[in-house]
């Protein structure tokens, strides 16, 4: 009995492994014209969700990376131990013996020809670490002087090596997050970030051979979420803000684009954690809508407030203007693809630049914002409306609660706006939650007469 279940177990196991390569070989062949989308979905549907890979493989990776970061902070404390009192020459060495070691392991790891992804991770990411270390440590020992800015741009630039020479991923996350850090210690200070961009621009190769290779693996998704946030905050750092305004067009158009490069070249699947364009796309998308329909952010924008003083560099506002440009020019021409193709959906969440342009220019010349406001107010609601109904049409409960939480939010953030009473507010409240309710309640029960 015993052996017949493993038996089993066995098949099961050596199916899914086929399927999975399959599943992972679907955007190559969509990509090379062999198959259509509709036909690699109708494939998705019929073998059905698959099993993630055995947690072995990734509880090795994850805890190869945990045991390195606890080693390196190991070693750190040990070398904080009476430091003062060792010689100049013994702390140089212990500065550096962390990089040794991590060399020597680097060295014999692709000498040998080795393929573990724990290991090329964990090597890598203890280097990252080691760098970060021996810049710190002999820095303070031959009172090197320098700022934040400085050190973390040399961090960096001398960690982006290990990206590409162990292919890790770890490190060009690290590295995401260490430019983008950079960029906001460099605007504090008042200085400029643009040199984010090409910074940024170095990790395209690696970025492109990961989604190359596996558009829905761990680390392309775990990048994928890394750098999405990272251009986030990026983005309005390295703004100049010289007009005043127009970030609401470059934001607008960046969360546009986000959303449909994700839903283009990495939509297919149904994992959230595999979307990660898509979400955070889609969320700034209503987010930043939520934003506009206040009064707040149309106030006294446009070039009549043109910033110019110490706070403001006149030179780098280019950039602002190239950001708008790229961005929206990207955005609309996403557009208007989903428009040829007629993918509802996606031109809900793709019009906002337009809308946002629109509401900018009306804003800036006439110095009013209650048509903008109310443009975004009518926007929101056609967005969370649309969404509910193509979910009833495509039995997608999904998209149906999408389009209820954008809904929800809208009517709750106007119920706060104007002059009700708790009474009111709460039958209101009671309202959006039993809306939410019925509607699902009707949904399960088209999807099971579907069904049966």
């Amino acid at each position: 009995m015993k052996s017949g279940y493993e038996s089993n177990r066995r098949s099961i196991r050596v199916k899914n492994k086929y399927i999975r390569w399959l599943y992972e070989e679907l955007p190559k062949l969509i990509d090379k014209g062999v198959l259509s989308s509709e036909s690699a979905e109708k494939i998705r549907k019929y073998y059905g969700e698959v099993p993630e890979r055995s947690g072995r493989k990734i509880a090795l990776i994850v805890f190869s990376i945990l045991g390195t970061i606890l080693i390196s902070g190991g070693i750190i404390l040990l070398l904080a131990h009476n430091w003062k009192d060792l010689s100049r020459f013994t702390r140089t060495i212990l500065s550096l013996l962390p990089l040794l070691i991590g060399h020597g392991l680097g060295i014999w790891f692709l000498s040998t020809g080795r393929t573990s992804v724990a290991w090329r991770e964990g090597i890598s990411t203890f280097l990252t670490f080691a760098v970060c270390s021996a810049i710190s440590l002999i820095s303070q020992t031959y009172h090197i002087p320098g700022d934040m800015g400085a050190f973390l741009l040399t961090w960096m630039l001398l960690s982006i090596p290990l990206v590409y020479l162990f292919n890790a991923s770890l490190p060009c996350i690290i590295y995401f997050v260490g430019i983008t850090f950079w960029a906001g210690y460099e605007q504090e200070v008042g200085g400029q970030a643009l040199l984010f961009w090409p910074l940024l621009g170095l990790t395209i190769p690696h970025i492109y051979s990961a989604v190359k290779k596996n558009a829905y693996s761990g680390r392309s998704s775990l990048m994928g979420w890394t750098l999405s946030l990272c251009l986030c905050v990026a983005t309005g750092i390295t703004l100049e803000k010289a007009v005043p305004g127009l970030w609401i067009i470059v934001y607008s158009a960046l969360f546009s684009v986000m959303y449909l490069v994700g839903s283009y070249w990495f939509g297919q699947t149904h994992s959230v954690f595999q979307q990660p364009y898509q979400g955070v796309g889609a969320s700034g998308v209503v987010i930043l809508s939520l934003l506009l329909t206040y009064e707040f952010p149309w106030d006294d924008i446009g070039w009549g407030y043109y910033r110019s003083g110490f706070c403001y560099h006149p030179y780098a506002a280019w950039a602002d203007y190239l950001l708008v440009l790229i961005l929206f020019a990207a955005a609309v021409y996403l557009l208007v693809i989903s428009f040829r193709r007629k993918e509802k959906r996606r031109i809900l969440f793709g019009i906002m630049p337009v809308i946002a342009l629109f509401g900018y220019t009306l804003s800036a010349f006439s110095n009013q914002e209650i048509v903008p406001r109310l443009l975004f107010n009518l926007y929101m609601f056609s967005m969370g409306l649309g969404a509910l109904v193509l979910g009833i049409r495509t039995l997608d409960m999904g998209t149906v609660n999408g389009g209820m939480i954008i809904l929800a939010i809208l009517i709750l953030a106007r119920f706060f706006d104007v002059e009700l009473t708790f009474v009111e507010r709460g039958l209101g409240f009671i309202l959006v939650g039993a809306g939410f309710l019925v509607t699902n309640i009707i949904l399960v029960k088209k999807a099971k007469k579907g069904g049966g």
